[in-house]
C-alpha cells in the first residue's frame, strides 16, 4: 500500500471525481473552450455547510493551469432559496506549468458562467463578485445605476438563465460578505419569468435615454448589450419596435 504525503494527508482540496454525488461533478471536464475543460477541486465546508470549491482549467496541449483561477462557494437545502452557487473571487489571467502566463477569452469566460448556472435550480441565484480587475467595467456600470442586465458580467448571467432579475450587493453585509457581488436569479416558475421579463424591458427602454450621459468608454461597453436585451424582450413579448405605452409593457 502507498502511504500518502503529508501534503496529501493535509489538504482540504479533492477532486471533484473523488467526490461521489456531489453537485459539482455536472460540470467537472465540462468544454468550456476549443479544448479547454474545467476542473473542480471540493474544499471544507463553510460554518453553514455550503461547499468550498476552485476551478482549474485544462487545455490540448498544454495540461492543467498551475494554479485555480476561480473559487466560490455552493449551497443545497430543501427550498428554492437554499440552492445557489456563488463565484467568491477569479481571475482571466493564470500561470501554466511552463511559467508561462496567459490570459482567458471572454468566450471561455461565458461558458463558465453558463455551466455555474445548470447547477442553479428554479427559484434558486448565482452570485458573481465584481470587485476583481476583469470586472472593472462591471463595476463602474453597476455604481452608475446602469441596469444590471446592462453590464458584462449581468449580460452572460442572463443569457445563462441565471437574470429573471437582480439584486447588486454592492456593501457588503454586516462587513463579513467578502467583495461585491452581484447577485442574478433563476425564475421560479413561467408567470414569475414573464413578469420579470416584463418590468426588465421598461427598466431599460426607461434606461436607453439617460445613457448619453454615462462616460463614453462605459457607453460602448452597456450600450449594445442594453439593445440586445430589449430586441430579445420585446420578440419574446411580441411587442413592435416603438416607445412603450405609459403603462409600461
Amino acid at each position: 500500500m502507498t502511504t500518502p504525503s503529508a501534503s496529501t494527508r493535509t489538504s482540504p482540496w479533492r477532486p471533484a471525481a473523488e467526490v461521489p454525488g456531489h453537485a459539482l461533478l455536472a460540470i467537472d471536464g465540462t468544454e468550456v473552450g476549443n479544448g479547454v475543460h474545467l476542473a473542480i477541486e471540493i474544499g471544507p465546508q463553510s460554518k453553514v455547510g455550503s461547499d468550498y470549491f476552485r476551478a482549474f482549467l485544462t487545455a490540448e496541449g498544454i495540461g492543467r493551469t498551475a494554479e485555480p483561477f476561480l473559487w466560490g462557494l455552493i449551497n443545497r437545502g430543501p427550498f428554492p432559496g437554499f440552492n445557489w452557487v456563488e463565484v467568491t473571487d477569479s481571475t482571466n489571467r493564470v500561470s501554466l506549468d511552463s511559467g508561462d502566463e496567459v490570459e482567458i477569452p471572454e468566450g471561455i469566460d461565458l461558458q463558465v458562467i453558463a455551466a455555474l448556472a445548470t447547477l442553479v435550480p428554479s427559484g434558486g441565484h448565482l452570485m458573481c463578485e465584481y470587485d476583481s480587475k476583469q470586472r472593472a467595467t462591471t463595476a463602474r456600470a453597476l455604481m452608475a445605476n446602469v441596469p444590471p442586465v446592462a453590464t458584462p458580467l449581468g449580460a452572460m448571467m442572463f443569457a445563462a438563465g441565471c437574470g429573471v432579475a437582480f439584486t447588486d450587493w454592492y456593501i457588503s453585509e454586516g462587513g463579513r460578505e467578502g467583495a461585491r457581488k452581484l447577485q442574478g436569479f433563476r425564475a421560479i416558475d413561467d408567470a414569475h419569468d414573464d413578469r420579470r421579463g416584463r418590468e426588465m424591458l421598461a427598466s431599460l427602454e426607461r434606461f436607453m435615454p439617460q445613457a448619453r450621459d454615462l462616460d463614453w468608454d462605459i457607453q460602448a461597453a452597456v450600450r449594445p448589450l442594453a439593445e440586445a436585451a430589449i430586441t430579445m424582450l420585446r420578440a419574446r413579448f411580441d411587442i413592435p419596435d416603438g416607445p412603450l405605452g405609459p403603462g409600461g409593457v
